[in-house]
């Protein structure tokens, strides 16, 4: 089986004159949310492949602590087309990722990767990750990343 983690960014600082909305940080709340994401993942026993990380500094810093906490030694990889995170181009970016990637992971933004959530569940009740949402979605092994479409989806479940 393949799978695919939807991770949103830990909460960040409030936007506010002089900081740019990419820049904004997580705060010490977000930096736990971040923890208890990586907890999640862990006690869940998933093992990831690959990180997909938006640009944005509170997606980075959320990045950084999970790829820690578990030990991801293969590093984060930065994608433009994370921030601000439609739908569609999260799609494009994940049907880029190598094919031998049995488990990847996305760490973006709202509203996108809640929607990209909803169009692999396809049915109610509706997926609305909070900072630091985690959302687990099963594929067949012999799924292609670059062929990846909702409809390929097994089984949709919200850790977090």
């Amino acid at each position: 089986m393949k799978q695919l983690l939807l991770l949103r960014h830990g909460h960040a600082v409030e936007a506010r004159d002089g900081l740019e909305d990419i820049d904004r940080p997580l705060t010490r709340r977000g930096r736990a949310e971040a923890l208890d994401a990586a907890q999640c993942i862990a006690v869940a026993q998933i093992h990831c492949d690959y990180l997909l990380v938006s640009p944005a500094a509170r997606a980075r810093e959320t990045a950084t602590i999970v790829a820690a906490e578990l030990d991801l030694a293969d590093g984060m990889h930065f994608d433009p087309a994370l921030y601000p995170g439609e739908p569609d181009a999260l799609l494009a970016a994940l049907r880029r990722c190598p094919a031998a990637a049995g488990t990847l992971m996305i760490v973006g933004h709202n509203p996108g990767l809640s929607a990209l959530a909803q169009r692999f569940q396809g049915k109610p009740p509706p997926i609305e990750l909070h900072t630091a949402g985690l959302c687990a979605v099963t594929f067949a092994a012999r799924t292609l990343w670059s062929d990846l479409r909702p409809a390929l989806a097994r089984r949709v479940r919200q850790l977090r």
